[in-house]
């Protein structure tokens, strides 16, 4: 057995894992979808920096850059998603959007939470500009 197995439960706490990597996965689509219906252009999905981590969606709409970071939970959980998105996450995803617009030579952009909250098969998105 890897570390990771051990780390997770065994079994079913791979399952756990996999489960809300799904969920995450749902909720990044389900705001690309939202954003693109109302007339954003999605420009990354994803997008990686070695040590600093991930942006989830980098969209772009009327020459204006967006960045956001989604956080979703289920309503098995007791918290809201917002509760997800610690200092350390906040600081990585500055860094990363500093990191972006600098390579990339733009000027103006805006970041923001997307929270997630699945309820009886039907999501809600919220969006908190500058968390």
């Amino acid at each position: 057995m890897n570390i990771s197995m051990q780390f997770l439960g065994g079994k079913d706490g791979i399952e756990i894992f996999l489960n809300k990597m799904n969920l995450g996965k749902r909720a990044e689509n389900f705001v690309c979808q939202y954003l693109i219906s109302k007339g954003f252009e999605i420009i990354k999905k994803n997008w990686w920096l070695k040590r600093y981590g991930e942006i989830d969606i980098i969209a772009r709409k009327n020459n204006r850059f967006y960045f956001f970071e989604v956080k979703s939970l289920n309503k098995k959980d007791n918290f809201h998603p917002v509760f997800n998105y610690t200092v350390v996450k906040k600081r990585k995803f500055y860094k990363l959007i500093n990191y972006y617009v600098n390579k990339n030579k733009i000027n103006e952009f805006y970041s923001y939470l997307a929270t997630v909250e699945k309820k009886d098969d039907k999501y809600s998105i919220k969006f908190f500009l500058n968390a």
